[in-house]
């Protein structure tokens, strides 16, 4: 029995991440392994009044707190006992006493903030207990290895999340109403920021290497950075570079869609929404990876969903203009991006990987990947 805490679901916001809808990402891989009918081989614990997918086995325990949490790890266990658990998920970073655990990782802003909140150390308690990790991204998994330079690499699985099925090239007749709504009559560049803008590296960068394009290549040519919609955002007010031929539009995903779908090129950078360089392939929009710093000596390996190693940046590497380092490095890829036998094989790349992101493909590679942590019956899990 594999068990899965739903302590997001429970009211208080504990463990959200701001890169990722882990409510959703969950709901849409419990729904595909219940219609996979493996509804029988994993329970969901219930911390309060949850909407599950029918089909799904649950059990009421009761509500997470930080004051308690010692006691938490307790219950939990006792729960696992019950019921056999041969692995231990957990929708935030709960954690019980000795059943083996994955630790799925979000984000690393906890990390990136006080030693000492509460967050932090059950965070740390449960990324040090468990056997195996799953990250969603490439900064991701750099930052844990950054953060937890003890983890194996063959530990960790990078497993991209599903594509939603808004995000597919956009009819012409969508496209040129996108752009007279707009009122975008030139060729353009697009950047995708993310709802919680707390970090201006990726602007500053783009925008200024947008900038020294426009002189050194004569390009008439504009640069987009896109909103989320309804956030509207006033670029004044947020202190956002001001120039003639940068726009700042708020953007729902059919527009989104139309936006890629238009765009010369995605322009991504770690600071930006972490979903649109796999949203722009779905699209047939090649994307430009840029990367402000030089990868660290530890980081030139991941590992894929398969727990097999590969190149630090599988997906940049075969689907995406990867560049590091100067501003100048990032205006010859948005001016080499432009050319046909560049961009064309890019496209072709990034289209046939969107159609293996489904959330069915996702699931199934997930629990693969619980199948092969998960001790066989046999065993008896160790206290840790």
């Amino acid at each position: 029995m594999i068990v899965i805490d739903g302590v997001i679901w429970q009211s208080g916001g504990f463990f959200r991440s701001p890169a990722l809808d882990q409510s959703y990402l969950w709901l849409s891989l419990i729904e595909e392994w219940v219609k996979a009918k493996k509804a029988t081989q994993f329970v969901v614990l219930t911390r309060g009044q949850t909407w599950l997918p029918p089909g799904t086995f649950f059990s009421e325990i009761p509500r997470f707190s930080f004051e308690e949490a010692a006691e938490d790890r307790t219950g939990l266990q006792s729960v696992c006992d019950q019921l056999e658990a041969r692995l231990f998920l957990s929708t935030g970073y709960t954690t019980p006493l000795s059943t083996p655990s994955i630790a799925f990782v979000y984000d690393l802003e906890a990390e990136a903030g006080s030693q000492f909140s509460s967050e932090y150390l059950e965070k740390k308690n449960a990324i040090l207990a468990a056997s195996h990790y799953i990250v969603f991204s490439d900064e991701v998994l750099a930052g844990l290895r950054t953060y937890y330079p003890g983890i194996p690499p063959d530990q960790i699985s990078l497993v991209y999340p599903a594509i939603e099925g808004w995000a597919k090239p956009a009819a012409p007749d969508a496209m040129a109403e996108f752009r007279r709504k707009f009122q975008l009559t030139r060729p353009f560049f697009l950047a995708v920021l993310p709802e919680q803008l707390a970090d201006y590296r990726g602007i500053q960068a783009v925008s200024q290497a947008w900038e020294i394009l426009q002189g050194q290549r004569l390009s008439r040519t504009e640069l987009v950075f896109a909103f989320p919609s309804p956030l509207e955002v006033d670029p004044v007010k947020a202190q956002l570079p001001q120039k003639q031929g940068i726009r700042y539009l708020s953007l729902n995903n059919p527009e989104l869609a139309c936006a890629y779908s238009s765009a010369l090129a995605l322009v991504f950078h770690s600071t930006f929404r972490p979903s649109s360089p796999l949203e722009a392939m779905a699209c047939g929009c090649p994307v430009v990876h840029y990367r402000d710093e030089q990868p660290n000596a530890s980081g030139s390996e991941s590992a894929t969903a398969s727990g097999e190693k590969k190149d630090k940046d599988p997906l940049q590497n075969s689907t995406a203009l990867l560049c590091q380092g100067s501003l100048q490095e990032l205006v010859d890829a948005l001016q080499r991006i432009q050319s046909y036998p560049v961009r064309s094989p890019l496209i072709a790349k990034g289209l046939e990987q969107a159609k293996e992101l489904s959330w069915a493909t996702v699931a199934a590679k997930l629990w693969d990947i619980f199948e092969q942590v998960a001790p066989s019956e046999s065993e008896e899990p160790t206290d840790r």
